[in-house]
């Protein structure tokens, strides 16, 4: 039988209760990973574990909220102590919330969304480097957004953030470049979530908030299924990446999405 692609590979995935995140925890189980999840919603959470392991999967299934160092670090202590290694860390954890203009903002919600969205990240890299640099080995992604490029009139908090996930990126991977340890980001697009609910559900009226274009995808139909974008990130912490750090990649870039479509069906 051959050998699936990330066999006995131990993968951290964050936001992995619904969404995207459940999309990548589904792809990296039937690839031969074994899972540690992590989401904010324990009973979610044990619902898709329980889903993964009807798949046959390995599971370990962990609520934390990745605003809280305490919480991350004793989620990846954890991890560690039941499987000794980790060899994948997806940020995928993320909140769009508060959605209006500066002035009209609660300070408290803004700092929250910096915290989950940038700090988080940051947080689970942090503690995951010290085994990934003692075992020589690791793949981190970073899910971020074309709102840390694109300046979108009440979305300051999640543009700011991701626009900061996307630096963090390209500076990690500057230091990590004498080592078998990648960093890359992903745009993965306007992917299906509840987020993409939430963003629609914002009345708009009497302010200068646009969001009309989040319906315009709805309504056109380019919605992209969560496991359509886990694609994506199956091809980055898999061996097909394995030259490429420091990088911003963007489901917009027609050349990538066409290798990584080459890759997968010709393994």
């Amino acid at each position: 039988m051959a050998r699936k692609k990330l066999q006995g590979q131990v993968a951290i995935i964050t936001g992995a209760s619904r969404g995207l995140g459940a999309g990548i925890a589904e792809l990296l189980v039937r690839a031969g990973a074994i899972v540690v999840l992590t989401a904010r919603t324990a009973e979610a959470l044990e619902e898709q574990a329980e889903h993964l392991r009807r798949l046959g999967g390995q599971v370990l299934a962990i609520p934390a909220d990745v605003s809280d160092p305490e919480a991350v670090g004793a989620l990846i202590e954890q991890a560690v102590g039941t499987f000794q290694h980790i060899d994948i860390l997806v940020n995928n954890a993320g909140v769009v919330w508060p959605i209006e203009e500066v002035a009209e903002t609660d300070p408290d919600e803004w700092a929250y969304n910096i915290h989950v969205n940038l700090l988080g990240p940051f947080f689970a890299i942090y503690g995951v480097l010290p085994t990934m640099m003692e075992q020589g080995y690791g793949r981190i992604v970073n899910v971020s957004s074309g709102l840390g490029r694109t300046p979108v009139p009440g979305l300051s908090a999640y543009g700011a953030a991701k626009a900061g996930v996307d630096q963090l990126t390209r500076i990690l991977a500057l230091e990590l470049a004498k080592t078998k340890i990648t960093v890359n980001a992903l745009h993965p697009g306007v992917v299906d979530t509840d987020m993409q609910a939430d963003l629609r559900s914002v009345d708009t009226t009497d302010s200068q908030l646009d969001l009309q274009m989040f319906h315009d995808f709805q309504d056109a139909g380019k919605l992209i299924p969560p496991l359509v974008a886990a694609r994506l990130v199956y091809w980055l912490v898999g061996p097909w990446s394995r030259d490429r750090s420091g990088e911003i990649f963007s489901f917009r870039d027609e050349a990538w999405l066409a290798q990584v479509d080459r890759d997968l069906q010709n393994p």
